[in-house]
């Protein structure tokens, strides 16, 4: 390596090299004193010698320059460091002045001594004292080349004089050896303060590296020990001492006292600290990369050993504590439903299909239950989401109660559920299960004050009889659960082989309903609505009819729901009531169209719009526009529909209500919306006959809305009885396959035109 340039360093770290060099000039007080003692033996053994007394006045300057010298040296060791080192140039200076002078007392008493008394023996024992002092001048006083170089010309320099001036010209030869011994000493001296300087600032580069090193191990995030291949530790870094609790100023010597260290911090049990002991030591004897994790305390850590050279190991620390509970929640909400804390969809299909495998193996069975709550949804709509949440926690801790502790329950979203029976020989007893279930469910809810009663509708299958995979058997839970609330709610019902050829028929009429739709080949019926007074037609309600080119007259029952599950209904509503309304427009001014309206079309947040729009198109009268909507549209949003109820009146549209008297608060809703028609339930028309109670009730609600100025509509009239019966109560405005049924636009005329009755054409306001 290329030794440092003093000239290319900075004057800061100059300057401390230089403070560091002055230091040793002072740094070796025995070989000092020694000078000092042994210097003045040169005048006076000269004197003893030849008796002149110029060496003792020689030897008194060098006693009073070696007391000078003492007492700077005395000063200099007093000094404080900081201080000595800030005045490093002064001290240096003081430094000289004494040497300087006690080496030049030394040459003059050499050069006296060889002029005056020049005898052998006499020269050569100055000339010995003389090379004696400058060979020890290169080494004693390197930190100052200057000082060295004065003290080599004081020493020498009066020699060499003196031997020029001699008679004898062979003694020039000693001035030369003199003068070639000066310039050897500066070389020297030279070469000694470059390899002082090299050596400190080595030593500077080496101190910063050792203190960068100390302060980088002790700011790293991770915890770090080095060791040997015996096990003995080199480095044990800050941070592995505050990760476990350890005393800062306690050094470990091997990884045994370490561990034993931790062990009594974490108060971890004897076996345990053996056990930590034994896997730390042979994962750091290993001559590949390892990691390990350990439970310390309330912290997870990771050891990563890694080995070095000769067997030496390093092993980093890692406190991946909240990384650990990070990906256990993440776990936790990858398998379990965040709400109800039950098993999700994606580890109850990890189950099922584990446990189907191992029903192929043995031979065994097992059964699924796939529920679904009836009325959540009107919780919902009614009490809101936040009741209902706790409604689908208090359900899920009742089909905890109801299962085995080796059974699963999980929840699928919404509000279905389902639960996996472990696998048994025999058929498992999914039906005492199911019962069970469907009896805890439908026990009362007291919620947030709210007393709350719902149901539940179960579909049961059972593996391999039905399916052999977990997608299929989820299919055939699903289809067995559909069926079971289609045929009424709160029963349990086996999933049976014609429940799959009864979805792919709704698959066909939802994709071929699209179809229709898209192509525009469904039709518009219209029934009429009569006064039974005279016979004469008030409005026509509009009827979706669908004419399919392979199935036939596909009846509203089977594809109006179809609409409503997939959203296709407001796109059908919209397009129903564009159709209305133009074909309206040729119709007797006076006669008015009624439009259902779904709840999701009631709910559009452009629905006011599409109204107008539709109006427009067709230039129809608002007021010919009837709009008909059930209770359960008024009960998803009452403010929401309050709100589009009055912008349809302030358009002109009348409207209707549907189906009333089948709700809850059927009065409450008269009371609150202004509606201008109610239409009495056909399941009141079809009891007239058979109920006195029923024919009270319509009694009753024709003098309410007789009361109310609300126009009253008996839908599904079907017999004279029932039209006499009606008639009885005041109610006159009928519908019904008494009349008429539902008929395509071209057939209308004869209606109007009161040819079928026989009567005249009268509509009714």
């Amino acid at each position: 390596m290329a030794e440092p340039d003093i000239d290319q360093m900075g004057s800061e770290v100059q300057e401390e090299i230089h403070r560091d060099l002055v230091e040793t000039l002072f740094d070796t007080p025995g070989s000092f004193i020694v000078a000092l003692i042994g210097g003045p033996l040169a005048p006076v053994s000269a004197w003893f010698m030849t008796g002149d007394g110029v060496y003792l006045c020689l030897t008194a300057v060098m006693l009073v320059v070696a007391a000078y010298r003492v007492q700077v040296l005395i000063a200099h060791s007093r000094a404080p460091l900081a201080e000595r080192r800030k005045d490093a140039r002064r001290w240096e200076i003081l430094y000289g002045i004494g040497g300087v002078g006690f080496v030049g007392a030394l040459g003059v008493t050499v050069a006296i001594l060889f002029q005056r008394h020049p005898d052998d023996v006499a020269f050569y024992y100055g000339l010995v004292l003389m090379m004696s002092g400058v060979g020890a001048l290169a080494g004693r006083n390197a930190g100052s080349p200057p000082i060295v170089l004065a003290q080599v010309i004081t020493l020498c320099m009066p020699l060499a004089v003196v031997s020029v001036l001699h008679p004898d010209k062979r003694y020039w030869g000693v001035a030369l050896i003199l003068v070639l011994e000066t310039m050897s000493i500066r070389s020297v001296s030279k070469f000694l303060y470059r390899n002082l300087q090299s050596a400190l600032s080595n030593g500077r580069d080496a101190d910063t590296q050792r203190r960068r090193f100390k302060s980088a191990l002790n700011s790293m995030t991770h915890g770090l020990c080095m060791g040997r291949a015996d096990m003995t530790l080199t480095v044990v870094n800050r941070r592995l001492h505050e990760f476990f609790g350890l005393d800062p100023d306690a050094a470990p010597k091997n990884l045994a006292e370490l561990t034993a260290m931790i062990a009594k911090s974490t108060h971890m049990s004897r076996e345990d600290a053996q056990i930590f002991l034994d896997q730390w030591t042979s994962r750091a004897s290993l001559p590949r990369t390892d990691v390990f994790s350990r439970e310390v305390g309330d912290r997870i850590y990771d050891f990563r050993c890694e080995p070095a050279d000769n067997g030496a190991f390093v092993t980093v620390v890692e406190d991946v504590t909240e990384q650990r509970r990070a990906a256990r929640e993440i776990e936790r909400i990858a398998h379990f439903d965040t709400l109800t804390d039950l098993a999700n969809r994606f580890q109850f299909q990890q189950r099922l299909e584990r446990d189907l495998r191992h029903i192929r193996k043995r031979g065994l069975s097992l059964a699924m239950l796939c529920i679904d709550l009836d009325q959540f949804k009107e919780v919902n709509d009614t009490l809101g989401h936040t009741i209902g949440d706790l409604l689908l926690c208090a359900v899920a801790d009742r089909l905890r109660d109801c299962v085995r502790s080796v059974d699963m329950v999980a929840r699928f979203g919404g509000d279905e559920f389902c639960i996996l029976m472990h696998p048994t020989i025999e058929r498992p007893p999914a039906d005492a299960l199911a019962t069970r279930v469907i009896e805890a469910i439908g026990r009362p809810y007291v919620i947030e004050g709210h007393t709350i009663v719902i149901g539940a509708s179960v579909g049961l299958c059972v593996a391999p009889r039905d399916a052999a995979s977990a997608e299929g058997l989820l299919k055939c839970g699903d289809l067995a659960m559909y069926h079971s609330k289609a045929a009424g709610r709160r029963q349990a019902i086996w999933f049976e082989p014609v429940m799959e050829d009864a979805l792919l028929n709704k698959r066909r009429i939802e994709r071929e309903l699209r179809e229709a739709l898209r192509n525009e080949t469904l039709e518009v019926h219209y029934q009429p609505i009569f006064d039974a007074r005279d016979q004469s037609v008030s409005t026509c309600e509009a009827l979706t009819r669908w004419r399919h080119p392979q199935l036939g007259y596909v009846p509203p029952s089977a594809f109006i729901p179809i609409a409503e599950e997939t959203g296709m209904i407001v796109e059908l509503g919209e397009w129903v009531l564009r159709r209305a309304c133009r074909d309206a427009r040729l119709w007797p001014t006076s006669a008015r169209v009624a439009v259902n309206f779904s709840s999701r079309q009631f709910q559009q947040p452009d629905m006011i719009d599409r109204v107008r729009n539709a109006l427009q198109a067709a230039e129809l009268k608002p007021e010919r526009l009837e709009i008909e909507i059930t209770e359960s549209t008024l009960m998803q949003d009452t403010e929401d529909a309050a709100a589009k109820i009055e912008a349809l009146r302030a358009l002109g549209v009348r409207l209707s209500l549907d189906d009333f008297g089948t709700g809850f608060s059927s009065l409450g809703y008269l009371n609150r919306f202004p509606v201008d028609k109610v239409k009495l339930d056909r399941s009141f028309v079809s009891e007239l006959s058979t109920s006195g109670k029923t024919q009270a009730i319509v009694g009753a609600v024709s003098l309410l809305t007789a009361e109310l100025g609300i126009d009253l509509v008996a839908e599904g009239v079907e017999t004279h009885e029932q039209r006499v019966l009606l008639l009885a109560k005041n109610v006159y405005l009928m519908q019904g396959f008494l009349f008429s049924m539902a008929k395509p636009q071209a057939e209308l005329a004869q209606i109007f035109s009161g040819a079928a009755r026989g009567g005249k054409l009268k509509v009714v306001a």
